[in-house]
Parts: structure tokens; sequence; C-alpha cells
């Protein structure tokens, strides 16, 4: 996995900061998907991501190419909230 053109992954310390600060990455699949979430956990033979609707899914390593930290997200940061609906009218 890569951020950059230098062939090498996050280092173990980029991830724990990911997971703690629960950073929004998207990974790219050989496949060519691309998965977007919140890093949950790590080891040396897969990731753990969970996705915007909550479940997790398990990446292992070998499958991913590559990685982007999504800019100015974070799992659970506040969305902006929907517009309110206008109030019924009154009679």
């Amino acid at each position: 996995m890569n951020q950059g053109s230098t062939g090498k992954g996050p280092s173990v310390a980029e991830l724990q900061k990911m997971v703690r600060e629960k950073r929004q990455v998207e990974m790219i699949l050989l496949t060519g998907q691309k998965i977007r979430g919140a890093l949950k956990w790590f080891d040396e033979q897969a990731y753990c991501i969970v996705l915007d609707d909550g479940e997790s899914i398990t990446l292992l390593r070998s499958a991913i190419i590559g990685y982007r930290l999504v800019p100015g997200t974070a799992a659970g940061a506040p969305r902006p909230a929907a517009q309110a609906a206008p109030p019924p009218p009154q009679e």
C-alpha cells in the first residue's frame, strides 16, 4: 500500500493514528474497487474498515494496492445536517 510514489505502506505509527483519530481512508484493491471507511484495527495480514453504514469489512493486505486519506473527514465527525422541512401551515 502506498499513498505517494515511495512504494512503502503506512508506518505502524501512521496506522495507529488513523485508528485513534477514526480517519476516513480509501483503500484501492487489486480489482480496482475502492473501499472507503474508518480504519478500526490492523495487523500484519489485514485491515478492518468500518463503512459509512456501520458495517465492517476485513481486507487482506495482499489485496490492496494503494490507499489515500480522505481529507477533512473522520468517522463520527459531525456531518452537515439535512435541511429541516418547513413547518406545517398554521390554521
